[in-house]
Order: structure tokens, then C-alpha cells, then sequence
């Protein structure tokens, strides 16, 4: 292995997660970006100029047969994540894939397979779990400042953009056709949760030192009750919540999602309380903190024996979002560092296939109790099953 990891993004023309990859990996000490893939020639041609990479490819395979490339760095739809993760690691390159991991569990578990079998790195770009102000609140849970944690509870607020992000995006936020269809987000009826329930069971787990979700219940609106949202992204209010219990009985959690005009609300964007024993975190995530116009609150606040004590990662402002707490590059960087650390110092990355394969199993679960109006047991979901084909 050579001292940098040569690397090559995939889905490179994407207006999702591509932009913030490209940003990331220039912030990555031994990683390098020498190629971009995709199938937009002309897009393709334009990053390359713009961002002085060198290689380029529209084939897939040709990419994978070239000999100076070491890993690829997959943000292509879901629906191509499991074909083009387990066509690299036959090719003997390192993989990191975004989330969501795949669209089964069964496709997931063959990825997961693939990369053991040829001795290659698997890592699922869960961005939430490196993001600084949730490894901050990490840090104090494993401290034990709130004691045994009880009880996660997440909030998804309003996220509010940046005035130059809307104008790169041309005013269509981070819409694209796949997020919404059935087949190729993989969330059938429900994408926008196949789309973010990795996000939020991710850092509930994460949050929770790492206990495993056991048991999951969605509560769902008909489609004609939603509110807003532009195109098929309206259905991303038809789930305003979901619970879950722990394979610890004395833990759970819940997410629930806020609509509302950003000014009307105390708090925007994505943030997590944690409750213990002793005390209670509160955690700013992606987008988190307060409406324009409102002082910033701090990105973590620990309140635990009478006392409040704030703390923050420095990590600057966001570039995407209207927040103090920088999730958009500085998470995705982090998480781009501690991949390029365990393919060259050969270590086993913190949020591997086996994380991604939970949190998809999860997040399943809670698009299938969507759809049956009941409860489902995580371990219960067939390797099969699939949100567009139920």
C-alpha cells in the first residue's frame, strides 16, 4: 500500500452528497482525489477542470481496472450501492459507499461478504457519527457525566440553507428525481426516511454507547394529509415519528419530525437530547441551532448535578446549512480521515458494513411498521425484504 490512498468518486456529477465529497477530500492528510466517474460526460469534464483532477472516467469498469486507483468513494444513488461496492472489492479496491448502505439486508449482507472475502476495507458514509459536536457528546457519555443513558430523544426541525448553497442548488434544495422513487431510494412509499432513517438511527445508537435497536414503530399520516414538500418530496411528512426500544429493556428512544416555518420555531434543524442516570445532553446536528436573527446556542450543553456547562468542537461555521455547527465538509472530512487512516494503518474502521447493515435493517423496520400499522422487531426482517417490493 502506498503512503497516500489514491481515490476515485463515483457519482461525481451528483448535487447531493458529491459536492461535499469533493470539499472533504481536500481537507484529508494522506488521501487524494485523482479520479472522478460518471456517467455525464460533459459534468464530468467540467468537475475535472474545476477541481484540477486528472482522471476521469464514464466506465465503471475501466475505472476499476486501473492500477493507480486504491479505493472508491461510491455517492451514486442506492440503488446502484450494492452492484458497484461488490464490483470494487472483486477488483481489490477499497470501498467507501454513502449511506444508505443498500435497499435490503440481504443486499447488504453480500457487500459486507464481498469485501471480507477479498481482504479489502468497507465503510459506510455515515457522516452523523463524525460529525464533532455528537463524538463531543460521545465523549462525555463514555465519561460517565450523565451516568447509564435511559433515553435518546431526536428532533428534526426545519433546515435552513444558506443563500449561496440555494443558488448552486438553483433554488431546488437537494432534490433529485431517485430520492423520491420507490425503487431506486430503495424507501418505497416512505424514501425520505429510507434517506435519512440511517442519520438517526445511526447516532442513536451511537449515542446510546452503541446498543443495538431491538424493536421499532412508526407512526404514518395518509399521503393526503401531508404538508408540504416539492414534488414527491412531499411525502417526507407523511412520518412524523418514530420509537424504539433497545436490546437493553431499560433504554429507548424517539425521533420526531417538526413542521413549521423556521421563525416559528425556538430551535432549526437536526438535534439530539440524551437523558441519563445523573444528568442530560443536548446535542446540535446537521443544520442544527437557532432561526436567523437568533443568537447561536451552544452545539453541546451538559446540564448534570445542578450545573450547565456548554462545550463546542470549533469547527466553524457550516457551509451549506444556516448553523454554527459545521456538518456539511467537517463531518464528511472526518469521516473521509478516518477511512483513509484504516485502509493505510490496516485497522478496522469504527463504522464498518456491519453498522450500515444495523441501521439499514432498522430503518426498514420502521418503513415496514409504516405500512403494517405495527410494531416490528428488527431481527425479524427478512434478508429479502424490500420497501418498494411490499
Amino acid at each position: 500500500m502506498p503512503d497516500t490512498l489514491r481515490v476515485a468518486l463515483v457519482g461525481a456529477a451528483g448535487r447531493v452528497a458529491a459536492p461535499c465529497h469533493l470539499h472533504a477530500w481536500r481537507m484529508v492528510d494522506r488521501g487524494e482525489l485523482v479520479a472522478v466517474c460518471d456517467v455525464d460526460k460533459s459534468a464530468i469534464t467540467r468537475i475535472s477542470d474545476g477541481w484540477a483532477i486528472n482522471k476521469t472516467f464514464i466506465d465503471y469498469e475501466a475505472l476499476l481496472a486501473d492500477p493507480g486507483i486504491d479505493a472508491v468513494d461510491i455517492v451514486t444513488p442506492p440503488f446502484l450501492h450494492a452492484e458497484m461496492t461488490i464490483a470494487a472489492t472483486a477488483a481489490g479496491k477499497h470501498v467507501y459507499v454513502e449511506k444508505p448502505m443498500a435497499r435490503s439486508a440481504g443486499e447488504t449482507r453480500a457487500m459486507i461478504d464481498a469485501a471480507a472475502a477479498a481482504g479489502v476495507t468497507l465503510m459506510v458514509g455515515e457522516s452523523y457519527v463524525f460529525q464533532g459536536s455528537h463524538m463531543m457528546a460521545r465523549e462525555l457519555i463514555d465519561a460517565g457525566e450523565i451516568g447509564d443513558v435511559l433515553h435518546v430523544r431526536q428532533t428534526k426541525g426545519p433546515w435552513v440553507m444558506r443563500p449561496d448553497e440555494l443558488e448552486r442548488l438553483e433554488g431546488k434544495g437537494h432534490f433529485t428525481p431517485w430520492r423520491t422513487d420507490p425503487e431506486l431510494s430503495g424507501g418505497g412509499p416512505f424514501p425520505w426516511l429510507m434517506d435519512h432513517g440511517a442519520h438517526f438511527f445511526a447516532t442513536a445508537r451511537y449515542l446510546a454507547a452503541d446498543e443495538p435497536i431491538d424493536t421499532v414503530s412508526t407512526l404514518a399520516v395518509d399521503m393526503t394529509g401531508t404538508r408540504g414538500g416539492a414534488g414527491g418530496e412531499a411525502r417526507q411528512d407523511s412520518v412524523f415519528s418514530v420509537s424504539w426500544r433497545y436490546a437493553n429493556p431499560a433504554l429507548d428512544g424517539l425521533w420526531t419530525r417538526v413542521t413549521g416555518p423556521p421563525e416559528a420555531s425556538e430551535f432549526i434543524g437536526f438535534r439530539t437530547e440524551v437523558f441519563g442516570e445523573r444528568g442530560m445532553i443536548r446535542v446540535f446536528g446537521e443544520g442544527g441551532g437557532a432561526p436567523a436573527g437568533r443568537e447561536q446556542p451552544p452545539p453541546v450543553t451538559l446540564i448534570a448535578g445542578g450545573n450547565i456547562r456548554t462545550f463546542d468542537p470549533d469547527d466553524g461555521e457550516d457551509r451549506a446549512w444556516l448553523s454554527n455547527v459545521n456538518y456539511y465538509d467537517r463531518a464528511h472530512a472526518n469521516a473521509l480521515q478516518h477511512f483513509t487512516d484504516s485502509v493505510l494503518d490496516s485497522t478496522a474502521p469504527r463504522y464498518g458494513g456491519g453498522d450500515g447493515a444495523a441501521d439499514i435493517a432498522a430503518t426498514l423496520a420502521s418503513i415496514k411498521s409504516a405500512i403494517d400499522g405495527a410494531p416490528v422487531r428488527v431481527a425479524d426482517l427478512p434478508l429479502d425484504w424490500t420497501a418498494y417490493g411490499a
